[in-house]
């Protein structure tokens, strides 16, 4: 059996938080300060800078992480970043008075999913032997 990482995430006002998970290392982990992905509708609309999320010090960015994982019978590559996940910057969403409006614009999520290597930056890719 392959090494495995589990990933759990906290609920905060960054995100809804997830229980924990396991996942199955299929390559090698890059970790940096940011990642810029693609998002939006038609696919790919604009690409956003994506850093990990932690709730220490009131919250604040932390290293992300990126790896192709399996997850039962899925295989992709996993994004993922502190204990209350990932913060996407985007200077333009909106912000909800009292909800989220202490955090950098943007959106919250416990980590992210792709199914394309491609999505991620070429050096990205080099790590993670794609």
């Amino acid at each position: 059996m392959n090494e495995t990482i589990q990933i759990y995430v906290k609920a905060t006002s960054n995100c809804e938080g997830m229980p924990l998970q396991t996942f199955e290392l299929l390559s090698s982990t890059w970790t940096g300060d940011k990642i810029r992905l693609p998002f939006g509708k038609p696919l790919n609309a604009k690409r956003l800078d994506v850093v990990g999320w932690t709730d220490l010090f009131n919250g604040q960015a932390c290293p992300v992480n990126v790896a192709k994982v399996r997850a039962g019978d899925l295989v992709g590559w996993l994004v993922w970043g502190g204990n209350s996940g990932m913060r996407i910057l985007d200077k333009n969403a909106p912000v909800t008075p009292g909800v989220d409006d202490h955090l950098p614009r943007g959106f919250g999520q416990a980590i992210i999913w792709l199914t394309d290597a491609q999505d991620l930056p070429a050096e990205v890719r080099k790590v993670v032997k794609v």
